[in-house]
């Protein structure tokens, strides 16, 4: 790496080596990330260590959060400068553009809105609105991550799916356009009578430039169906009771 872009404790362990030494070094410290003594035990002995037997220990480590601190305390500087230009180059934007710009909602509730819809990836690639249990036992293969418990399998095999289910099977994904960059996992979606129909998770790999752009035609947000979480709380879980907790509306009864 350049000069200003390395740090001491990498040099330290592979900065003058070249050739076998170098293969060996590096041979050496994967061998000690990866060694199984790394036990919920021995990490927890490493509290009872002092800064300077751990460094002794573990070089390398130690090296590394000497680097994280310093980066902090010079990210912390550079903020601290930064903050007030942003401001002021926003304003610039806004008055050169003529234009409105989204409010800081930082701390704040957020509210997306949007449409449950598919999208093209790719020519000849096209993905579907929902997901359903169908596609899970077809992506099962018996080994984490696609290892389906038993009892889902009993179920999916006996149709048994309660008040939950759309034909033969169980809707458990859904895509929409709603934009939800920067982090919105576990919000609830609501339809357009305030009623829970999902709760996001994720997005889409083609809306990933969503910080810098949202392309309605591919960006997308990937939500679990309420169904199928209501689905698993009665039928897998056999927590039925908590449902009567809840005001459930629409399915079959």
């Amino acid at each position: 790496m350049p000069t200003g872009q390395r740090f001491a404790a990498a040099d330290t362990q592979f900065g003058n080596k070249t050739g076998k030494a170098r293969r060996e070094a590096e041979a050496a410290f994967a061998a000690e990330i990866a060694d199984s003594s790394y036990d919920a035990n021995m990490i927890l002995g490493l509290y009872s260590l002092t800064w300077s037997e751990l460094q002794a220990q573990h070089p390398f480590a130690t090296g590394v959060v000497d680097e994280r601190t310093a980066l902090a305390a010079r990210s912390a500087k550079f903020a601290a400068s930064i903050d007030s230009l942003r401001l002021e180059y926003m304003q610039a934007m806004i008055e050169m553009k003529g234009m409105t710009a989204y409010p800081d909602a930082n701390s704040t509730l957020r509210f997306s809105y949007g449409n449950v819809k598919g999208y093209a990836s790719r020519e000849a690639e096209y993905r579907s609105p929902f997901t359903t249990m169908k596609g899970m036992f077809e992506k099962e293969t018996g080994e984490n991550p696609f290892d389906v418990p038993q009892k889902l399998k009993d179920l999916n095999a006996a149709k048994d799916f309660g008040r939950w289910g759309s034909g033969d099977t169980v809707a458990v994904n859904f895509i929409s356009t709603t934009d939800i960059i920067g982090g919105n996992s576990g919000s609830p979606i609501l339809n357009g009578n305030g009623e829970q129909v999902g709760i996001c998770f994720d997005g889409n790999f083609e809306g990933l430039g969503n910080d810098f752009y949202y392309d309605p035609a591919v960006n997308r947000t990937i939500s679990v169906d309420i169904r199928y979480v209501l689905f698993v709380v009665e039928k897998f879980g056999g927590a039925g009771w908590m449902l009567d907790e809840m005001n459930i509306v629409g399915g079959k009864k």
